[in-house]
């Protein structure tokens, strides 16, 4: 079935508007009078994603209208405002307070249930903690990695992508996209925050951030910090020898984190 047609089997009518990532489709529609995304998964990682915001929408999440093996109908957001060009302006304050918001009010949604198959952290991380890390950096941020997956601890279902790019304007309030469906300690929803939205507002607020969110969440600041510190490690595994923003950004934290235990 095309994308178009399984729009239209789910009462939209189709735009025209389609893009693609390396994980999904996406096509534009409309359903009585409201725009709306369908979004078709590649990958069994989106899959898991598209069941999680399909709980989380009945919960207070993005809404998703329908929903089957692969595919989501949700709908789009259409609001003035952008995270991004909040932090752009200066407003990082803001920006991170709504991010915050965004993933205190997903920990506190109902845990799904187990057919939405939430992946566990332990194997999120398999590239760091399971593999040899030549980079001593790295290999300090596998140990530090090993230690928390190893810790028994508060466990909430994940976004696991939490970011300014990924948690949008509906209009009258905000909501998160593109889940990854991990399962874990809460901390680690606020690593990849500390990592964003560019280099220099990263480093530059690192300790700001770790103080609000260990507040917010009500988490042990060394506990947070050590998340981060995983998390970074894990980013720059991933990246190998990859030279992005991105990897800088995390090379730069993890080496400010580590410097300090």
């Amino acid at each position: 079935m095309s994308a178009d047609d399984r729009l239209r089997s789910w009462g939209a009518e189709p735009t025209g508007e389609r893009w693609s990532t390396p994980s999904s489709d996406l096509t534009a529609g409309v359903l009585a009078g409201e725009p709306v995304i369908l979004k078709i998964a590649r990958i069994e990682e989106e899959r898991r994603g598209g069941r999680l915001m399909a709980w989380w929408s009945a919960h207070g999440g993005l809404p998703v209208l329908a929903a089957d093996d692969d595919a989501i109908l949700m709908r789009r957001a259409t609001g003035g405002r952008s995270l991004l060009a909040m932090s752009a302006a200066g407003l990082d304050d803001e920006a991170e307070e709504v991010l915050l918001d965004t993933v205190l009010a997903l920990h506190a949604a109902p845990v799904p249930p187990a057919a939405v198959g939430l992946l566990p952290l332990r194997t999120w991380f398999r590239d760091l903690v399971d593999e040899p890390q030549t980079d001593p950096l790295l290999d300090r941020a596998a140990s530090v990695a090993r230690d928390l997956l190893a810790e028994d601890g508060p466990t909430v279902a994940l976004h696991g992508d939490v970011h300014h790019g990924n948690v949008l304007d509906l209009g009258d309030r905000w909501a998160a996209i593109d889940p990854k469906g991990l399962v874990g300690h809460p901390a680690f929803d606020v690593a990849n925050l500390c990592c964003n939205p560019t280099e220099r507002t990263a480093v530059e607020r690192l300790d700001r951030r770790l103080d609000r969110s260990a507040e917010r969440l009500r988490l042990d600041r060394a506990v947070l910090e050590a998340w981060v510190v995983a998390w970074c490690g894990l980013s720059l595994a991933w990246s190998g020898a990859a030279d992005s923003w991105h990897a800088t950004t995390a090379r730069r934290i993890l080496e400010r984190l580590v410097a300090r235990r």
